[in-house]
């Protein structure tokens, strides 16, 4: 949840400083531009959950589906945010920022159900529990990211980003079941 949260937070409260500094928008501009990424993943988190639900119905293994649902919610921020330095256009960069939130709502359907999936009887306890360390990667996440870029570039923040979505696929492959636990 960490690891997942911490780009999470990134773009919900960098992205119009991001906007505005490298793109050039003005703050009407970063506003409108800014909502375009939730939307998309407001949207890809009904596909994703229809598609877990899907797989589960015809048979696959809880298991996989979570893990494989969240590493899509992982993997492909992480390549999306690693493209920003590269694209040319602000439409690309948008394009990118909206891949990247779609992408990552695809974790609805991989963490965020997975505590229904291991305790459904403690599920709101442990959905709090999770969420308290999700939160606390917001928190730091921020500050850090400013003290980022006081002294590095946008490259950097991104780097931070993908690092902790790669060691949260590596965990979360390693660890997580949809097996019931309690």
């Amino acid at each position: 949840h960490f690891c997942h949260n911490w780009g999470t937070f990134i773009l919900l409260t960098w992205m119009p400083t991001y906007y505005n500094q490298v793109l050039g928008f003005n703050l009407q501009e970063s506003g409108l531009y800014s909502v375009l990424p939730w939307i998309v993943m407001a949207l890809l988190a009904n596909v994703g959950g229809w598609i877990a639900d899907t797989l589960i119905q015809r048979g696959w293994s809880v298991t996989f589906v979570r893990k494989m649902m969240q590493s899509i919610g992982f993997l492909g921020p992480a390549f999306f945010l690693t493209q920003l330095g590269t694209v040319q256009s602000t439409a690309g960069a948008v394009l990118c920022m909206c891949a990247s939130q779609g992408l990552d709502a695809f974790s609805q359907s991989g963490l965020y159900s997975n505590h229904q999936d291991i305790g459904p009887r403690y599920a709101g306890v442990l959905l709090g529990l999770s969420n308290t360390a999700g939160v606390l990667a917001g928190v730091v996440g921020t500050a850090v990211t400013g003290y980022i870029l006081q002294n590095g570039t946008w490259d950097d923040v991104w780097s931070v980003a993908v690092g902790f979505y790669l060691v949260g696929t590596v965990i979360w492959n390693v660890f997580a079941t949809g097996e019931r636990q309690i």
